[in-house]
């Protein structure tokens, strides 16, 4: 299993403000540099109780949590008790988002998430429109990069690294790649995390650096304790105040940026004084940061 932190709040985060994109963009091509599986199957345990568990008791409550698409495949696969027994990957949830009207490239490592990726593809009738390989990410979205026509039809791409700086067989680290897809015009959504609160928002920071587009749009959220002095966290273990994690996206419509806004809005509210996992108080902060480039008034 490639994705140990499913439908944990960071993950959840990422897949809700992911589908929301898709839901309003609707590419005809969707790529993805570390897919993970297309299925996982649920654990009862404090961090998803605090997740996705909590996310479906109380997104109801809020206007554009309620109507995300995110919620609306979570929904699909509760059963009638309205609790999930599997929680879908970003592959899946993009699929399930777009279907057969987009072709799809997908790219681990990981032996078990590649057969769980191409299963999922011949159970969803996609198999003609999935391609899976079991090859580097970066590696395989540069190549189609290169080779992508300018034909007019869309493409986004999703980069959810574990090791953003790792290279690559093509020289690439998660962050080159997303730079290139900036660069290049193509639809971008990028996950990043950090434990150290004097790291919040870096991956806007780094990517938005010297880059020509307006479009470059942050949205993160960082862990927590009210009244406390800020500590680091433990990204990776635990949601626990000075953990933090978030999306940067580029070159999508001014509406996508505008619904991922007030997702993240809301999810800060839906979560006000919410104990974390471990018990103790905790808030989410929500900031968003839009890039200017110096050509641009």
């Amino acid at each position: 299993m490639a994705n140990r932190h499913f439908a944990r709040l960071a993950d959840m985060w990422k897949h809700l403000v992911l589908v929301e994109v898709l839901s309003i963009e609707r590419p005809s091509r969707y790529w993805e540099s570390h897919a993970g599986s297309a299925t996982y199957e649920m654990v009862d345990d404090t961090e998803r109780s605090y997740g996705v568990r909590r996310f479906l008791k109380v997104a109801p409550r809020f206007p554009a949590l309620a109507r995300s698409r995110y919620l609306a495949h979570l929904s699909s696969m509760s059963h009638s008790a309205g609790q999930l027994t599997s929680y879908p990957g970003s592959p899946m949830l993009a699929a399930l988002e777009l279907g057969s009207e987009c072709s799809y490239l997908v790219c681990d490592l990981d032996p078990s998430s590649v057969t769980n990726l191409r299963a999922a593809a011949v159970q969803l009738g996609l198999a003609s429109r999935v391609q899976v390989l079991d090859t580097d990410g970066m590696t395989a979205l540069h190549q189609a990069l290169l080779s992508l026509e300018q034909d007019g039809s869309t493409t986004v791409a999703h980069i959810d690294p574990y090791d953003p700086r790792a290279v690559g067989p093509s020289g690439l680290s998660a962050l080159d790649l997303a730079r290139e897809l900036i660069a290049r015009r193509v639809g971008l959504v990028y996950w990043y995390g950090y434990d150290r609160p004097g790291r919040r928002a870096w991956a806007f920071d780094e990517l938005s650096e010297g880059a020509h587009d307006p479009t470059i749009w942050c949205g993160d959220v960082m862990v927590t304790a009210p009244g406390a002095e800020p500590v680091d966290g433990d990204l990776g273990v635990a949601t626990t105040p000075g953990t933090g994690f978030g999306i940067v996206c580029a070159n999508l419509s001014i509406n996508a940026i505008h619904a991922c806004q007030q997702l993240g809005e809301e999810l800060t509210a839906a979560y006000d004084d919410v104990p974390l996992p471990d018990g103790r108080p905790g808030h989410l902060e929500f900031t968003t940061q839009t890039s200017t480039p110096p050509d641009h008034p």
